[in-house]
């Protein structure tokens, strides 16, 4: 590791790690749309503000969809031994140490906002900070901690009230917040400049760092899923899948992406919670409807998405099992070939009592596990008297034919899910009947809503 004059210079070496830590970035997740990265002015003083729901990983959707290397502060209890300050000094990161640290070094986040501050002021790569201090397992803006308003300000001193320090409000949407090859939604806000807040900053600094804060809360909010409801968020959530399709029909949004679906979820979050504050009783019926029908789900083995059509065609599921059954031996080969690496990454989070943690310690693990296991088949290979161009192929396509047996699993799955579906819905048996009428229920309730909803609005305008 080299030694920088500054923890923002530039490094070769964090530049290599970086490259490596995005193709594993992207292996780790099966799809990833980031929207709106002008929005980042390049070579200013720039925050980089996400919410924070999935604890490590945040950082690292920054790390490896940034070019930037950028800077970021940790809670200073990680910060324990010479060879990890090292590491995470390395990795541009410094302590910034809260009341339960002990009042005496409270005293010491003054010298580390110093260092921010000075960041800032260089303008070499940005500083990234999460304004709720912690991480949370619920899709919704939590209470903000004043730490990044008060840098921000401070960093502003040196300009005045010209243009000079921006915080960047951005939303993460993660498809799902442990499973491997899951999506990941980036939206990036516009530009907060801080120098609007800088002239009531010198006149009142408590007044000013609470109306940024506000004023970032409202910007983050629109960019993320936020859902206020305590009582209601399990059926908000479910209706996410249930209902997003129709949406999207509803809102004339003629697409599946993330950014299509993203636009569905918070128009319907917003119908939802004015349902909620005029009609709470809509509310009720649909989580007693929504729970009933996950429990049937459940039982059933199925998963919504199935429900979407009345039936499938036995002719076409057979046509796409022959096409599995044609596969199976790329299938075995990538199983065989990836299943003690894929085991131990697995094996390693059942001590990780936080579930928000365990994406993390899966891709930071697996960065380590897979390349050294292909290193010992490599070592292996060179013992194995084959043509050297079967052992180059056949080293090449252990990660490929890896992805490939995963992906081949998960539409075995689906594939009998289709299967019990179909045959459920023709032999009539009870509980897949229940599933759909409750299905046919949640979508004309939520119809009723939305036609509610949308008259209402355009009444009042």
């Amino acid at each position: 590791m080299s030694r920088k004059k500054s923890i923002d210079e530039w490094a070769l070496d964090y530049w290599l790690l970086q490259r490596y830590a995005k193709l594993c970035f992207r292996i780790y997740y099966g799809k990833i749309t980031v929207i709106n990265r002008q929005n980042i002015p390049h070579r200013q003083s720039v925050i980089l503000a996400p919410n924070h729901q999935n604890a490590l990983m945040d950082a690292m959707v920054l790390v490896c969809n940034m070019e930037s290397q950028i800077v970021f502060l940790a809670r200073a209890d990680i910060f324990k031994g010479k060879f990890l300050i090292r590491i995470l000094t390395f990795l541009n990161i410094m302590p910034v140490y809260r009341i339960r640290d002990g009042i005496e070094n409270v005293k010491r986040n003054d010298e580390v906002f110093g260092k921010t501050v000075q960041v800032l002021r260089n303008k070499l790569n940005p500083l990234g900070l999460f304004p709720e201090g912690n991480h949370g397992d619920k899709r919704r803006l939590r209470n903000l901690v004043k730490g990044l308003f008060r840098i921000a300000l401070m960093a502003q001193e040196n300009a005045g009230e010209g243009p000079e320090i921006k915080i960047i409000p951005i939303g993460f949407d993660y498809g799902h917040y442990q499973h491997f090859r899951s999506s990941l939604f980036v939206n990036i806000g516009k530009p907060i400049e801080v120098s609007e807040y800088y002239g009531l900053y010198k006149e009142n600094q408590a007044q000013a760092i609470n109306l940024l804060k506000e004023r970032y809360a409202g910007e983050v909010r629109k960019l993320m899923i936020d859902i206020h409801t305590e009582e209601y968020y399990a059926t908000y959530m479910a209706l996410r899948i249930i209902f997003n399709e129709e949406m999207r029909k509803w809102k004339d949004i003629n697409d599946s992406s993330l950014n299509g679906r993203f636009q569905a979820d918070k128009a319907m979050i917003e119908m939802l919670d004015q349902e909620l504050a005029t009609n709470p009783d809509t509310l009720s019926k649909l989580r007693q409807l929504v729970s009933g029908y996950e429990d049937g789900v459940k039982k059933a083995g199925l998963r919504d998405w199935v429900l979407h059509k009345e039936r499938y065609s036995y002719g076409g599921l057979l046509i796409r099992a022959l096409g599995m059954l044609i596969l199976f031996p790329l299938f075995i080969t990538g199983l065989i070939s990836n299943y003690l690496p894929y085991w131990f990454v697995g094996s390693r989070i059942k001590g990780i009592k936080d579930p928000q943690f365990q994406s993390s310690f899966k891709y930071v693990i697996g960065m380590i596990a897979f390349p050294v296991w292909y290193l010992i088949i490599a070592g292996i290979l060179c013992f194995v008297p084959v043509p050297l161009w079967i052992k180059l192929m056949y080293f090449l396509l252990l990660l490929p034919t890896g992805i490939f047996a995963f992906n081949y699993f998960i539409r075995l799955k689906k594939l009998r899910s289709q299967f019990s579906y179909t045959t459920g819905v023709d032999r009539k048996i009870p509980d897949i009947l229940k599933i759909k009428h409750l299905r046919g229920e949640i979508l004309d309730t939520m119809h009723d809503l939305v036609r509610r909803q949308t008259a209402v609005n355009v009444y009042s305008r």
